[in-house]
Formats: C-alpha cells, structure tokens, sequence
C-alpha cells in the first residue's frame, strides 16, 4: 500500500475510534502526527488523500473538517446494495457466517437500552451479511459506506422503539438467511431499510 495510503487508512481509523462526527473539526496536524507516530509531511500526504476522496474538507481560515454527510444520499446508495447482499448472503451463507449473524444479534439484544452499542451492533450486523454475500464489488462498495454508516446511527439508533424495531426487523432478514430464501431476505432487507429511511431528517 503506498505510504499516504496506508497513513490516511490509520487516520480513518483514529477518527473512528474518536467517534469524530461528520461535520466535526479535526484534532491539530500536530496532535495527529503524534498520536500515529508518523511524520508531519506524511500526515499531510494522508490527508490529501482523504481529502481527494472526499472524507475531509478544508476550510480556508478554521481547519479540516469530516465531511457532512447527507442521510438521504446515503440510504440512496443503502436501499440498492444492501437487498442484493442479504439475497446473495442467503444463497451463499456459510456456518460461520450464521454464527457471526447470531453473534451480533446477540449483540443487539443485549445493548438495546444502550444506543452506542446497540448502532455499533447493527453495523456488525450488516458488515457480516455483505460479507457472507461473497460477492467482491459489494463488499468493496459497502467498505466505502462503512465509516458514514455507522456515523448514521446517532440519528437512527438514538431511539428505543427504533431500535426495538431494527432488532425485530434484523432478527427477521437473518431468520431468511437462514433459511436460504434470498427472495424473503431480500424483501425484509428492503423493508427494513425502506422503515429507517423514512426516520433520517430530510
């Protein structure tokens, strides 16, 4: 991987791991280069690249900043891949995906009076049926999504019955899976996105 690649891989990960929000600023260039023990000029070549992606943006004057997200575009881009990756998932699903399956909803269950960790969850939900689709380009969109969707869930997890509701409707798309039905899984991912859609601010 080429070096400013490979730093600004490092830095998504930082910010994710700092729960910064889309819309937040960034920490210093300073406090960054020493929190990956990388260089000052190879922060920058990280941050160029991030920047050519479209995950940050400079402000003229107040910093560098992670970039808004619009929800909608997003569950645009969700309500295409994700009914395709369940169907798939469904037909394709090995034991140990079922297992990981099973695993995080587990998860979810245990977390629900707990919005954080029931979002994060949900996304190892989610990540796990795309990676039991075994198909490489919805793997590799997914990834692309993958940071902006779980920064997604402080809108929609941040609510009890919304949250009682994903559990229902996620226990049901693995319940298909299960039962190799692609058509029923990818109905019920369908619905269930189609039900968070519907709570994301306009």
């Amino acid at each position: 991987m080429p070096p400013r690649n490979h730093v600004a891989e490092r830095l998504r990960e930082l910010l994710s791991d700092q729960d910064v929000a889309p819309g937040d600023r960034l920490p210093p260039e300073r406090e960054l280069a020493a929190r990956l023990g990388v260089s000052r000029s190879s922060l920058r070549e990280g941050l160029r690249r991030l920047s050519d992606l479209g995950i940050i943006e400079s402000r003229q004057g107040s910093g560098t900043y992670l970039a808004p997200v619009d929800l909608g575009d997003l569950f645009e881009v969700r309500q295409r891949l994700e009914p395709l990756a369940a169907r798939l998932a469904a037909e394709r699903r090995e034991p140990h995906d079922l297992l990981a399956l099973e695993e995080a909803l587990a998860e979810m269950r245990a977390a629900r009076d707990d919005a954080a960790g029931f979002g994060e969850a949900d996304v190892r939900a989610h990540t796990v049926i795309v990676e039991a689709s075994g198909s490489l380009p919805v793997r590799v969109l997914f990834a692309a999504i993958a940071d902006l969707l779980r920064h997604s869930r402080t809108t929609t997890a941040a609510n009890a019955p919304l949250r009682a509701d994903a559990l229902r409707e996620m226990t049901e798309i693995v319940g298909a899976i299960r039962a190799h039905d692609g058509a029923a899984a990818e109905a019920a991912m369908r619905g269930h996105l189609a039900h968070v859609g519907a709570t994301v601010p306009a």
